[in-house]
């Protein structure tokens, strides 16, 4: 049996089983304990499995929550991240600024940066308005769960600008890959990452070591701000 055979077995029996035994899986496979090892470990690697004594278990994607939740969870890491990433803006830059709380915490610092954001993240408005901080809105599609605008013109409109500094938020930090549950905002994540000289993602430690669908990036694409 070929490695990719045997991945998908054991994927299909976790699939249906959530955790299953090391004696079970090498019943079902007739493989020996070191091939079993050796797959287990792969999967493990790559996220998708979490070995446990005596067997392993399955990595379940978590689901995305809306902004007002997200809002009131972790205030003061969120407050700290942001404190720390206005440190890097200098005068004068555009600035690539995602959709998300730890990012729209981030605008709190920017009274006295003279700077230009370009967002998709319609939560932002009223803060860099009252604060009199020239704004690029993104035009697309409306995501009323998180306040964001989407879709092809957005990608297009980030693909025609260019950024001193992309700050992008994440839902999930695992394995030295950054993670949302939108496949469609990870594809703004991506190309906003892409078009800026330099990107950062603001995440606090309740991210860390949680899986979701879409992958943003990796670490050497972007660097993480965490509170500590």
């Amino acid at each position: 049996m070929i490695l990719e055979e045997r991945l998908n077995l054991i994927r299909n029996i976790l699939k249906k089983e959530g955790t299953v035994s090391n004696s079970l899986l090498l019943e079902e496979l007739d493989i020996s304990e070191s091939t079993l090892r050796r797959d287990l470990d792969y999967l493990q690697d790559k996220g998708e499995i979490r070995r446990v004594h005596g067997g392993a278990t399955l990595n379940k994607l978590l689901e995305e929550t809306n902004f007002h939740f997200n809002e009131t969870t972790n205030i003061e890491a969120k407050k700290n991240i942001a404190k720390k990433a206005s440190l890097l803006i200098e005068n004068g830059a555009y600035i690539f600024l995602d959709a998300g709380t730890t990012t729209h915490s981030l605008i709190d610092f920017l009274h006295d940066k003279d700077v230009t954001v370009v967002t998709n993240g319609l939560m932002h408005l009223e803060k860099l308005s009252a604060l009199a901080i020239p704004t690029i809105l993104l035009g697309g599609k409306l995501k009323a769960s998180t306040f964001i605008s989407y879709g092809e013109q957005t990608l297009n409109e980030i693909n025609d600008l260019n950024f001193d500094l992309a700050f992008i938020g994440a839902n999930g930090v695992e394995n030295k890959t950054y993670t949302t549950a939108d496949i469609n905002e990870a594809l703004i994540k991506k190309s906003a990452i892409r078009q800026a000289n330099k990107a950062f993602v603001l995440a606090d430690s309740s991210k860390i070591g949680k899986k979701y669908f879409a992958n943003i990036c990796t670490f050497e694409q972007a660097m993480h701000i965490k509170e500590d």
